[in-house]
């Protein structure tokens, strides 16, 4: 197993910082690390434009077979009905990720997806 933590500031740096980590544990996301780069571009992106957050938690683990993204905050979230889509993030996640779908935890949201290597 591989995983990868980050804890980050929410501000416009943030996507590129998540996705620079994200380096540190490409070899356990091949085939599919152009997809989970993409995935977790998304989801931050999503987190920095849609919530008043201050901070965001990001975890990438990779395991038996499988990528699992995860992407918390201490937003407001959403529904599976009432997703904000006035851009292509849940969009494109829902056409890369094999599943995908959001928790709340205390006063953290998480969505998170999951992609087969």
């Amino acid at each position: 197993m591989k995983e990868m933590t980050l804890h980050i500031e929410s501000n416009l740096e943030a996507p590129s910082l998540s996705r620079a980590r994200l380096a540190s544990i490409k070899p356990s996301l091949e085939p599919r690390y152009e997809d989970v780069l993409l995935v977790v571009s998304e989801l931050v992106s999503n987190s920095v434009r849609h919530t008043d957050t201050d901070d965001i938690d990001v975890r990438v683990e990779s395991n038996d077979g499988h990528v699992r993204v995860e992407v918390s905050d201490d937003g407001p979230g959403f529904t599976s009905a009432t997703p904000r889509l006035d851009g292509l993030g849940l969009t494109i996640i829902e056409k890369i990720a094999d599943s995908w779908g959001m928790a709340l935890s205390g006063d953290r949201f998480t969505v998170w997806a999951e992609l087969k290597l």
